[in-house]
């Protein structure tokens, strides 16, 4: 075997295990059927050591990203939960959300961004979410499609909630952004979720239920 096709199969193996996150540190209900986790400086330089080799998806949904920013390192936004105006109340009576159902298309956008770099479900995937709460469950369910090699951002875009301090209940703590990794407001189009939702016309997130 030649050096190149030698270094072909070697890097995208290193590059995929060289900057994981030990489980010990990431809370327990976060964990998933991989056991594969980064911090957000280790999703920036994993994804910077072999571009080609790893998909980077923020599961953020389109007004996350539109309002909040989004990394420049991303080569998707495939929202895992969609927005929607019902409203949910929660429990102290005072206080609720707006209700954000599953995207139904999600694992097989996913495979769709994968077949757009050349890439397939043993090729390495990176979720980011906001604060690491959402990319469990997308990987969770990654993983029963069939997906073998996921990592999750355990620390979000915006991070985690302090839970002392002057901030308490901000997030403050960690994340894409406070580790000063580069971000923007401009969207770029290529990663928007049209280019891979499946069955959609582009003006349109997938179905809930």
């Amino acid at each position: 075997m030649r050096y190149s096709q030698l270094l072909l199969i070697i890097l995208p193996l290193v590059s995929a295990t060289a900057f994981a996150l030990d489980e010990t540190e990431v809370p327990k209900k976060w964990h998933t059927p991989f056991g594969l986790y980064l911090s957000a400086r280790e999703a920036y330089d994993m994804k910077q050591a072999d571009p080609e080799h790893v998909l980077f998806l923020d599961v953020r949904s389109r007004y996350e990203v539109r309002y909040v920013g989004i990394a420049d390192s991303i080569d998707a936004n495939i929202p895992y939960r969609v927005d929607s105006t019902d409203w949910r109340q929660k429990s102290d009576k005072l206080h609720g959300t707006f209700v954000r159902p599953m995207n139904l298309d999600f694992e097989a956008a996913v495979a769709n961004a994968l077949r757009s770099k050349g890439l397939d479900r043993s090729s390495a995937v990176i979720i980011m979410c906001t604060s690491g709460t959402r990319a469990p469950k997308a990987a969770r369910d990654l993983h029963a499609a069939g997906f073998k090699r996921v990592y999750t951002q355990a620390e979000g875009f915006e991070g985690i909630k302090a839970k002392s301090g002057p901030h308490k209940g901000k997030r403050v703590v960690a994340g894409w952004k406070h580790e000063g990794l580069p971000w923007s407001y401009d969207l770029p189009t290529s990663k928007m979720y049209f280019n891979f939702a499946p069955g959609t016309d582009g003006n349109s997130e997938a179905a809930p239920h």
